[in-house]
């Protein structure tokens, strides 16, 4: 066990890992018909109905928001007898979620939650795109934004300096994406490419379109011919001419599908799914900078789920019978790939995807319901077929009136099951290798030749480490002497990723009852090791270094990566009935928690109580993964409780990400050719089974305030 006494200041613990997901086939009756919600049987001997009583201790903050559509950050309040005010509370929707996740993950129960359609998408490395790739321009497009006629540009692009194409259009402002020229020459051989520099090359108008794309790939500098201090680097546009044919357009097998996975991971998407009333019907024009220079160069068009009629992109031709048939197509020279061909689904057992027949459930949707609204009908409708579940969640009310606090977030985005580093099965054959070849890709990515022997699975459910001494945490101790230290002091305002909200502090408790109907005795038990894990881990306490009992928890709410939602929890039977005592008057059945629980343990695999054992008795465990070392990879090095804590320090450190990705650089040297540069080694999540969670670090060498990124 690690009590966080010894960890290096080296060393980081991601605050989130992973519990496998039973890969055995599930014995004869995992998956059943459920019972039906009828009376109570008095034939069906063993099942009961009745209310538990649940008690929640806060061991860090909660932190609850968006419960209701206008709450902007606030944490939910309502009227509660006993109080004169309206009061925090803990809402039985959020509870039951909380709940039925870990019942999935004790019960080994379907992957509910869980998008088996996803793909990730890669960022390409720095570098000119091969020959045959063409520009082109679309023309029309069908109501989802897939082009159905584009105009190509058949010829090789030339590529323009920004401001000779200012000079031609009249301004930065009118250098945007379709704009067109006339170009009177074709340049020079530069780079491995067509270079046209000369003003007076360049005309406004024309059968040239212009292609405007991100800057932040280009190099920042260059040397002055003449010696001396350093230029800033130049901006060049893709330009190309168009054909005069406007033809129909045809996608290879899942070509379109790859754009689009390809984009769901970009900046723009996750701005976009920020705010997504917007809308997408319209370009989204954003501007496009230099690197460190805040002068205008042009306007480009936000990436999306869809193209646009006039929108320029790059394109891999095949002109077939008059028709243009596209087997590949990206935003930008420098664009982003789908990683492999496989779905998610295709990543994980077969046994463990979403329940979708109601008459044949695994034992999470038995309890706790089933709704599979993906299966379409004889009509090409969705039909929906849903069973509801035998459990009713309260909402928990709190035991005093307690004062919500203001929080202040740093950037949190979404999930990035992508990052294959922590997101999939360990290889021990791949652990410090790089990629091979020119044209191979990280081993962090799926479909890499990582996947060479195999494909390798998604890791399990994913789970955060709990904490009951959040002063300890990274960001309360950053926090603690300056709330707003990331909003004011670590990252520029206008970053839309900082976010509000509030939180009630650790040490208060809520109450709710718990009502369930026509239960087994496992069932129950299985419920009951849901509300409190402990009753299910306690067996397994051999490790505690102290001679007492191991506390365990779970976690409720938002803001789990930084802290917050971790409780503890007791649970009483306030009242128990089956068939006989409910109608006939008969005494209650004799079935303790104990008994019950004993029951649910007996219906466990194997496979199942050995993932209990040495994974469970981990991450459900306060404070086994050392609290002030849990945060993403961090710029700079974390310091034990007791020293201060410099708030950069948890700035992101993106060169962990670009140095475990199994990986290599590779530069243009001046005689043409692309040179292999530094390699980065293949590095991997510690399994949530291992010793210690912690993982060397790799600091950002240089960071400072006003970072734009993002956790990962």
């Amino acid at each position: 066990m690690s009590d966080g006494k010894g960890a290096g200041r080296d060393t980081f613990v991601n605050p989130y890992t992973f519990v496998s997901v039973p890969k055995g086939t599930p014995e004869e009756g995992w998956r059943a018909a459920p019972p039906g919600h009828g009376m109570l049987d008095p034939l069906a001997e063993g099942r009961c109905s009745g209310v538990l009583e649940v008690e929640l201790t806060a061991r860090s903050p909660l932190l609850l928001r968006h419960v209701y559509d206008d709450d902007d950050g606030v944490f939910p309040r309502r009227v509660v007898a006993g109080f004169e005010e309206r009061v925090p509370y803990l809402p039985g929707s959020s509870l039951a979620g909380a709940v039925r996740s870990l019942h999935e993950t004790l019960a080994g129960g379907c992957l509910r939650i869980f998008n088996g359609d996803f793909r990730p998408g890669y960022r390409d490395q720095v570098r000119s795109r091969p020959p045959a790739w063409r520009l082109a321009r679309v023309d029309e497009v069908d109501e989802d934004g897939r082009p159905t006629r584009m105009q190509l540009c058949p010829q090789a692009p030339v590529w323009v300096e920004s401001a000779a194409l200012h000079r031609a259009l009249g301004g930065a402002e009118n250098l945007r994406t379709g704009a067109r020229v006339t170009l009177l020459g074709r340049g020079e051989e530069a780079l491995g490419r067509r270079q046209l520099e000369a003003p007076d090359l360049v005309r406004e108008g024309g059968d040239w379109v212009v292609l405007v794309t991100d800057a932040r790939t280009r190099r920042k500098d260059r040397r002055n011919p003449g010696g001396g201090a350093r230029l800033r680097g130049r901006y060049f546009c893709a330009t190309g001419e168009l054909e005069d044919t406007v033809r129909a357009v045809e996608f290879g097998d899942g070509v379109w599908e790859s754009f689009l996975d390809s984009v769901d991971d970009t900046n723009d998407m996750r701005e976009f799914r920020q705010d997504p009333a917007q809308g997408d019907s319209q370009p989204l024009w954003k501007p496009v900078q230099h690197p460190k220079d805040s002068g205008l160069l042009g306007r480009r068009i936000a990436a999306r789920r869809r193209l646009y009629a006039e929108q320029v992109v790059w394109v891999l031709p095949e002109v077939t019978g008059g028709a243009l048939v596209v087997k590949d197509v990206a935003l930008a020279v420098v664009w982003r790939h789908a990683g492999g061909v496989d779905k998610a689904r295709q990543r994980v057992p077969a046994h463990a995807l979403a329940c979708t027949d109601p008459q044949y459930l695994c034992p999470s949707c038995r309890v706790f319901g089933s709704a599979d609204t993906e299966t379409e009908g004889g009509r090409g409708r969705a039909e929906q077929n849903a069973y509801r579940g035998h459990v009713r969640f309260g909402d928990a009310v709190p035991r005093e009136a307690y004062e919500p606090r203001q929080e202040w977030l740093p950037p949190m985005s979404a999930p990035k099951p992508g990052a294959g580093q922590f997101y999939l099965n360990r290889d021990q054959g791949s652990e410090g290798r790089t990629s091979v070849g020119e044209n191979a890709r990280p081993l962090r990515e799926w479909g890499s030749e990582g996947d060479g022997k195999g494909r390798r699975g998604l890791r399990g459910r994913k789970q955060y480490w709990l904490t009951g001494t959040p002063g300890d945490r990274p960001y309360f101790r950053a926090g603690a002497a300056k709330p707003r230290v990331f909003h004011e002091d670590l990252y520029e305002p206008d970053n839309r990723m900082l976010a509000q909200a509030e939180s009630v502090p650790a040490g208060a408790v809520f109450t709710t009852r718990v009502h369930f109907e026509n239960l087994t005795a496992a069932d129950l038990g299985g419920l009951l090791c849901a509300l409190d894990p402990a009753l299910l881990l306690h067996p397994y306490d051999d490790e505690n270094a102290d001679g007492g009992r191991a506390e365990y928890g779970w976690a409720v709410g938002g803001g789990r990566p930084l802290g917050f939602g971790t409780v503890t929890s007791r649970v009483t039977v306030a009242a128990l009935d089956d068939a006989v005592s409910r109608y006939l008057g008969e005494t209650a059945p004799p079935l303790g928690v104990a008994d019950a629980v004993a029951a649910f343990r007996r219906t466990a695999s194997r496979e199942l109580k050995d993932i209990w054992k040495r994974q469970l008795t981990k991450v459900l465990r306060l404070d086994w993964a050392p609290p002030h070392q849990v945060w993403y990879p961090p710029a700079g090095q974390l310091p034990e409780p007791d020293q201060p804590l410099h708030p950069q320090a948890l700035l992101p450190s993106f060169t962990f990400w670009k140095e475990t990705t199994g990986g290599a650089s590779w530069t243009w040297t001046e005689k043409g050719g692309w040179k292999k540069g530094a390699e980065f080694s293949y590095r991997q999540l510690p399994a949530s089974a291992a010793p210690s969670p912690e993982i060397e670090a790799i600091p950002q060498e240089k960071q400072g305030p006003g970072n734009k990124g993002e956790q990962r």
